[in-house]
């Protein structure tokens, strides 16, 4: 393509021509701007922070929660609030939602991996999975797939039944309408728009009938009350561009005189008063310079499941031996980064199947689809090819609630094109290039089995008091003492399996794909499906857990019911780490929500100190 633009060709543009070439060009240099542009964000605040400077409340991280506690926060004027990005704004690629699988392993990714782990990730190089998360303005809402699920009543109910009071699904049922309804300070435009639609792709009907055939219905959307069955997800997507949490819940207030915020705001610990255990403000890197800046009520750390946990013990608070290990002050012996938990998936069950139920995809299709994405800010360029199709199944019967999600998209390995493009970031080089191969002439279903309640629980711990070092992430999968992670993984092959035999795909001569994996054992036995799924289960970019919220007596929980961190005052922590057990879905939506939760109890939590003072 690069070749046939350089070269010259004999024929000159002039008059009426000339200017209609022209007039499209400027219309695509235009449409190409508005990508990834910094104006749809509050500007960035970190050239004019001076060592000591005070702000009301300092939010760290502005991702998914942390820009829904800053819009909250805000929306008292008579506050300034302070959020520190580590990341920068979000390209022009974070912004083309079919192009999700291009951010991994980008500057706007943490690239995290994980520790080697016996009997897993074994067809990993080194045995280490790769860990997305999110370094840019609106955190892993900036680059994951976009999908909003809420979660079900069961999911909340029992986070509530472990001690969490106002954590059952009626009251976060609650917080997500308001959240969800949440508009601007004009009044006139919704913060958080979610775009509905179904893939054009004909296998999209056929993977519907053969899930009723096997007992799943396609129902209208996410039910969190009867939550079986396939719908479409809907996509935080806005005129055809991703609509990341920063873009939303700061972007469009980016005009309050009290919100400020810092790009590459890097914040190696939270400074606290050790005599009185409060939090008074953090410490800051911003290029060459080391800042303290000053929180008169709070801070609030909203790293996410990762980086949460790794910035709590760096800043004493964690388990005390392990502190004490790498010479760190302990302020309070918590159990942080414990508790770990993400939705494991196995990502080696595909399937070739007919020609003749594809639609074919040229480089032409592809020009066409740019043209119309970059003009129109339409087409297949908007969306997420059929990735928003999800099922959720109880492989048990014995449950209305879901044990696994599946998950499928449909790629031609022969075209350089994003879903596949993103299989290849997340399974090894071999097996791709197997896959490719196997591929060659057919369409190809890539289905994920995705394990929605493991058992299993992982770690997070330092590598040592060196604030740039990437946290030790030991995933913990298939550790617990039953075996039940693995049993339902493998019950959600077979379920896959029975897909391949419905009436909707025999008729279209389905084969599954065997990997150059495992071929000491029987094809199709347990054995060889337990081995597939050790050396290709990966993550689904979903860890939480790690600064577990429960009450005061549990022991093993790090922030209260309102997300304080027990021990320490004016600390709180915000995002999926606060999570007791992981819900049953995409949680991206979960942890809009917890931002929107810790918001409204800061909010409560000072204006009743405001009341007591006055008496």
């Amino acid at each position: 393509m690069s070749e046939q633009i350089a070269a010259s060709c004999p024929n000159n543009l002039e008059g009426t021509a000339a200017q209609l070439f022209l007039l499209l060009v400027n219309h695509l240099v235009q449409a190409k701007c508005s990508l990834g542009s910094p104006e749809q964000y509050p500007p960035d605040h970190g050239p004019n922070l001076k060592d000591l400077d005070e702000f009301d409340f300092i939010v760290v991280g502005g991702g998914s929660a942390g820009s829904v506690v800053a819009n909250q926060l805000s929306s008292n004027g008579k506050w300034t609030v302070l959020v520190l990005e580590a990341g920068g704004y979000p390209s022009a690629t974070s912004d083309v939602p079919i192009l999700y699988g291009e951010l991994a392993n980008t500057h706007e990714d943490w690239q995290y991996e994980t520790e080697p782990s016996e009997g897993v990730f074994l067809g990993e190089e080194n045995g280490r999975n790769k860990w997305p998360r999110g370094k840019a303005l609106g955190g892993s809402s900036s680059i994951n797939y976009m999908l909003y699920t809420r979660g079900n009543k069961n999911d909340y109910d029992r986070w509530a039944h472990q001690g969490n009071t106002g954590w059952d699904w009626s009251n976060v049922e609650r917080s997500f309408e308001e959240m969800e309804n949440l508009m601007d300070d004009s009044g006139q435009k919704k913060l958080l728009s979610l775009h509905s639609y179904e893939s054009g792709e004909p296998v999209v009907n056929i993977v519907k009938e053969a899930a009723w055939e096997l007992g799943y219905p396609t129902v209208e959307g996410e039910n969190s009350n009867d939550p079986l069955g396939y719908f479409n997800a809907p996509l935080t997507v806005e005129n055809g561009t991703r609509l990341n949490a920063a873009k939303a819940f700061l972007g469009k207030v980016k005009n309050r005189k009290n919100l400020f915020v810092a790009v590459h705001a890097f914040v190696p610990k939270v400074v606290i008063d050790h005599d009185s255990k409060t939090a008074t403000g953090v410490e800051v890197k911003l290029g060459k310079q080391t800042l303290i800046i000053k929180a008169r009520k709070e801070v609030i750390v909203s790293g996410g499941a990762v980086n949460s946990p790794q910035l709590l013990m760096l800043s004493g608070i964690g388990p005390k031996d392990h502190l004490q290990h790498f010479g760190i002050r302990v302020v309070e012996n918590l159990p942080v980064g414990d508790n770990l938990q993400d939705h494991p998936a196995f990502k080696g069950f595909h399937m070739k199947y007919s020609p003749d139920l594809a639609n074919s995809y040229t480089e032409q299709d592809i020009l066409h689809d740019a043209f119309e994405y970059f003009v129109h800010k339409q087409g297949k360029f908007a969306e997420v090819s059929m990735m928003n199709q999800i099922g959720f199944i109880n492989t048990k019967n014995s449950s209305a609630y879901p044990n696994l999600e599946i998950l499928s998209f449909l790629s031609n390995p022969e075209n350089n094109y994003a879903p596949f493009k993103t299989l290849r970031k997340i399974v090894c080089a071999s097996f791709f290039d197997s896959l490719v191969e196997y591929g060659s002439g057919s369409p190809v279903l890539s289905t994920f089995v995705i394990l929605l309640k493991p058992k299993s629980r992982g770690r997070i711990l330092l590598k040592s008091r060196n604030p740039f070092d990437k946290p030790l992430i030991h995933a913990g999968y298939f550790t617990d003492e039953n075996d039940e992670d693995m049993e339902f993984m493998l019950e959600g092959v077979r379920y896959l399996e029975k897909v391949t035999r419905t009436q909707a795909f025999t008729k279209y001569n389905p084969e599954i794909f065997r990997s150059n994996f495992c071929q000491n054992f029987d094809y199709g036995s347990d054995d060889y499906w337990k081995c597939s799924i050790r050396h290709l289960v990966a993550t689904l970019f979903h860890p939480a857990g790690t600064c577990k919220m429960g009450p005061v007596s549990d022991e093993t929980s790090v922030v209260d019911p309102r997300l304080r961190v027990k021990g320490v005052n004016n600390l709180r922590v915000a995002d999926a780490s606060i999570m007791p057990e992981i819900v049953s879905n995409h949680p991206n939506a979960a942890s809009m929500m917890i931002g929107y939760k810790a918001g409204q109890m800061i909010i409560d939590d000072w204006s009743k100190q405001k009341e007591h003072n006055e008496l």
